[in-house]
């Protein structure tokens, strides 16, 4: 069969399609008569790459960059199709970095192979990975090159400037005078020499005498050495004297009388005794206190109403008797009291040993104040006992009543109570 001139024309049109098609892949990387796995990689920041980048897995290409595109979501990342024509086995967990592969720059996307036993199936999104650029990392190791010759720098610009600062005309005409005074001080040295010289040439004789003098005297201590040994026999009789003396018996005299002293200090400080617990019992202070207040009110209010205490009456036809009204046991189910112990502007912790006897103390916080108060009791005459044993350790307690929980005047309970 003979092919018409049109038929060959359109064999070879289209046999030129196919080589032009097959070229254009070939220089985008892409080879149409291999077969390919497209995997897809999400970046922030892609840094410069491109389609046709190189994919290489331990520096053998393996694939191309087939297309990079925004994400769907609007986020702003960017989607990199990887072609892969290669048919080794990518693990789970294979990330896929993008890094440089010369100075000048050029980006290529580096495989790292994950260490899972399941591999990556074709259309899986890899891991990523932004490596640094090697510019980066030459920075990186020059930096440190660059502060020491900085520092260097510095340091060279601060001798040349002290050097300066020393060689300026002010300390050249001080180094001059120093150099001036050096050979003053020498040129008095020899002259002190020179008069050393002449004060023992001329004091020859003197030194003469001097030592014949004391030749004498050396001897004339010779002679009386029998003299000096009688002194010497009886400085020695003299310190037998003092040993024998009770110097001993007497330190040890001492030494019992502070050991006793010691032992009345620590009795003292460890609240033994009464003036130990005058010294450290605080609660025996306050008591003090208490009582001197309260003989204070008893003077004044016997200056005030001498005739509750002294009649002075001819014919005593009476005297004035004042009794305190007993209160009842009980005015109302409604009101309560409370014995208040103390108020503190820091909290006490409840077990305090300070609150040792008292039983059931609560802690009531008003404002910036913590009050501590005794357990409520409806009885007048037992809140009074409580109120006497709380006063013994803290004269300061006083009486709270309520009513219906809520706090009321006790003057005005008092008054109800004595009707």
């Amino acid at each position: 069969m003979k092919l018409t001139k049109t038929s060959k024309i359109g064999i070879l049109v289209v046999v030129c399609l196919t080589i032009l098609i097959w070229g254009i892949n070939f220089l985008k990387g892409r080879d149409i008569f291999r077969t390919e796995k497209v995997f897809y990689a999400r970046y922030k920041d892609v840094g410069g790459l491109t389609a046709t980048t190189l994919v290489t897995l331990n520096g053998l290409k393996v694939g191309y960059v087939r297309e990079i595109y925004f994400a769907e979501d609007l986020s702003g990342d960017l989607i990199v199709k990887v072609a892969i024509h290669n048919d080794f086995p990518l693990p789970v967990g294979t990330s896929a970095e993008i890094a440089s592969s010369d100075l000048l720059g050029s980006k290529v996307v580096k495989l790292n192979l994950g260490k899972s036993e399941m591999l990556v199936h074709a259309n899986d999104t890899l891991a990523t990975k932004m490596g640094a650029d090697i510019m980066q990392q030459v920075n990186e190791q020059i930096a440190p090159l660059k502060a020491k010759a900085e520092r260097l720098i510095e340091n060279l610009d601060s001798i040349v400037t002290a050097a300066s600062k020393i060689l300026n005309s002010d300390s050249q005409h001080n180094i001059s005078e120093s150099i001036r005074q050096i050979n003053l001080t020498m040129t008095n040295l020899e002259k002190i020499s020179g008069n050393l010289n002449d004060v023992i040439s001329d004091q020859k004789k003197n030194l003469a005498s001097t030592i014949s003098n004391i030749s004498e005297i050396t001897g004339k201590l010779n002679n009386n050495s029998g003299k000096l040994g009688h002194i010497m026999d009886n400085f020695s009789s003299f310190s037998d004297s003092l040993t024998k003396l009770e110097l001993n018996r007497t330190i040890n005299h001492l030494n019992g009388s502070v050991a006793n002293l010691q032992t009345i200090l620590s009795k003292i400080d460890t609240a033994n005794g009464t003036l130990g617990l005058l010294v450290n019992d605080p609660r025996l202070y306050h008591n003090l206190n208490y009582t001197s207040e309260n003989l204070n009110r008893l003077l004044v209010d016997f200056r005030m109403n001498p005739k509750r205490y002294v009649n002075f009456s001819a014919l005593n036809l009476g005297r004035e008797v004042y009794v305190s009204p007993s209160p009842n046991t009980q005015v109302s189910d409604s009101i309560t009291y409370r014995v208040q112990i103390f108020s503190s502007l820091n909290p006490v912790s409840l077990t305090s040993p300070m609150f040792k006897g008292i039983e059931e103390v609560s802690e009531i916080k008003s404002g910036d104040k913590y009050y501590y108060v005794t357990a409520q009791e409806s009885s007048y005459d037992k809140v009074i006992m409580v109120l006497n044993r709380v006063q013994s350790a803290f004269p300061e307690a006083f009486l709270r009543s309520y009513k219906d929980g809520k706090e009321i005047s006790l003057k005005n309970v008092l008054k109800r109570v004595k009707k």
